[in-house]
């Protein structure tokens, strides 16, 4: 999932979380937002199929902990 983040009403970029299968929407950073700042416009984003084509490894390294603390993730 990825959203329009605004600051004080002007674009200042995106933020991208994540939409578990189950529905449940998973988002570890959605307090960086206060002080004026807001995220707005949630769309799906698909995931590319096959690896990744950077950071890999921390890619695994993160499945792991999360699989560690939910049980198995699909695929």
């Amino acid at each position: 999932m990825f959203g329009d983040v605004h600051h004080a009403g002007e674009p200042a970029g995106y933020h991208w979380w994540k939409r578990l299968p189950s529905g449940i929407e998973l988002d570890l950073t959605l307090e960086q937002f206060t002080d004026g700042r807001s995220v707005t416009g949630a769309r799906i984003a698909k995931r590319p199929v096959g690896p990744l084509p950077r950071r890999w490894n921390e890619y695994l390294l993160l499945r792991d902990r999360v699989a560690a603390r939910l049980g198995p993730l699909p695929g």
